[in-house]
């Protein structure tokens, strides 16, 4: 049940409800980005329904198992789930293209019957059927090289409305070479345009009996800002 009515928060109520539900002491001088233990992905689509956000969409969806998990959250949203489910450029390229299509069967069958729409298209291609601020959230999970992440946040940002949620998966250090950018995109992004406050997730999860962190997710709350421009 949401703790909000029908009528859009602003984004200052929006970032103060997530700043009290995690007593969370902030102010000008707190560190970026906020760590917020014990609270994962799976908590976040818990707390879309909670704001009563009524559309999103995922970017990057594989074998839907994600959409799945906002599907059954917040089953009165609507969820739109983009993915191309095909090889594309040098992140995906060596994949074998069997390895899409059995994802995407996979996806269809997870997301049967629920408030969910699958668009197979790349995500540039996609973000022009949306208008902008059409959105309550967007989670970024597709291609984490810096250019398409860069890209990605860039103009998924847009289609979200201010007092929205921009989130996205795999906030991760990685070693030098890697073609997985996020940690590097999001904290330029989050610098260039003073984002504040933004959070990651910080839960424990059980893989094969071992206690590990899970691949962080970040999130913050949409204000007004000058729209950055796409990075080609």
């Amino acid at each position: 049940m949401s703790v909000f009515n029908q009528n859009k928060m602003s984004a200052d109520t929006i970032s103060e409800f997530i700043l009290s539900k995690f007593n969370i002491d902030y102010n000008d001088k707190t560190q970026m980005p906020i760590e917020i233990p014990g609270f994962g992905r799976y908590e976040l689509a818990d707390m879309f329904r909670e704001l009563g956000f009524k559309v999103g969409a995922e970017i990057g969806v594989y074998q839907g198992e994600y959409s799945e998990v906002l599907c059954k959250a917040n089953p009165e949203a609507k969820l739109y789930s983009i993915d191309p489910w095909e090889p594309h450029d040098d992140y995906t390229a060596f994949v074998k293209p069997k390895t899409f299509e059995k994802a995407f069967e996979m996806a269809k069958a997870r997301l049967s019957g629920r408030n969910c729409e699958m668009i197979k298209k790349k995500s540039l291609d996609a973000v022009k059927d949306f208008a902008d601020e059409s959105l309550d959230f967007v989670y970024i999970d597709g291609d984490h090289s810096f250019q398409a992440c860069t890209n990605d946040i860039v103009e998924w940002s847009k289609k979200v409305r201010v007092g929205g949620i921009v989130a996205g998966h795999d906030y991760i250090k990685h070693l030098p070479r890697s073609i997985i950018h996020v940690y590097e995109v999001v904290n330029g992004y989050t610098q260039a345009y003073r984002i504040r406050p933004w959070f990651i997730t910080a839960p424990k999860v059980i893989i094969n009996g071992v206690i590990t962190p899970e691949e962080r997710t970040f999130f913050w709350v949409k204000t007004l800002f000058p729209e950055p421009r796409r990075y080609d």
